[in-house]
């Protein structure tokens, strides 16, 4: 996947652990995550059908979102696939979704 910023930067989305990409939960689904989770753990699910049903619930609880490295703009998966987006005040590439640098 590519995403053209209105910058004109190509945000390319082809591997994993992009420092520009990251996900987003509600507040709402924050509790409903970790109740997943904790009924994972207690139930132990025993197949791997019942493992992905599970991982698929989950993941619809979070949006996918990307970061310009050029200008800062946030682009967010709504729930109908398309993108929603946000500019930051300073028009900067703030790192907002990369925790590690």
């Amino acid at each position: 996947m590519k995403i053209k910023c209105s910058c004109d930067n190509v945000i390319v989305n082809q591997i994993d652990n992009l420092r520009y990409k990251g996900y987003i939960i509600s507040d709402v689904d924050w509790s409903a995550f970790w109740d997943s989770i904790d009924n994972k753990i207690k139930n132990s699910v025993n197949t791997k059908a019942e493992s992905e049903t599970v991982q698929l619930e989950m993941q619809k609880m979070f949006r996918t979102a990307w970061e310009c490295k050029k200008c800062g703009k946030l682009h967010i998966q709504a729930e109908n696939g398309q993108l929603c987006h946000y500019t930051p005040d300073n028009d900067e590439y703030n790192q907002v979704l990369n925790k590690t640098e």
